[in-house]
């Protein structure tokens, strides 16, 4: 009981932070920021992506926030993220990125399969 409790708590907040990230995220993508743009530079993508991408992490977001009362759409929006989050630490690698640009997407995918680990 008290595992399963822990276990709850870790979801609540893993999925919290990783939806609050999502948004943020999702609006500089919108915003077509500067840094933004130049990242997708650095990746070799193309730009005219960047508010689908945005609208993938808007569609994440909102499936962990639902989770928290269907928790089948919230194990599957955590782990489509973690998916997603997985790809952008590959694009980075590829592209040999400095370190300091590809650890948010890296950090991003640890905590999105932390959020699918703790919901199943």
């Amino acid at each position: 009981m008290v595992r399963f409790l822990c276990m709850e708590i870790t979801n609540v907040v893993l999925s919290i932070l990783l939806a609050s990230v999502c948004l943020a995220s999702a609006v500089a993508d919108f915003k077509l920021l500067p840094r933004i743009v130049e990242s997708m530079q650095r990746l070799r993508m193309p730009t005219r992506i960047i508010p689908a991408l945005g609208i993938a992490k808007i569609a994440g977001a909102l499936g962990l926030v639902i989770g928290f009362s269907n928790d089948a759409l919230g194990s599957y929006a955590a782990f489509c993220l973690s998916v997603y989050f997985l790809l952008a630490t590959v694009l980075h690698l590829r592209a040999r990125d400095a370190a300091a640009n590809t650890a948010p997407a890296a950090v991003l995918m640890v905590v999105a399969l932390l959020a699918f680990v703790t919901s199943l």
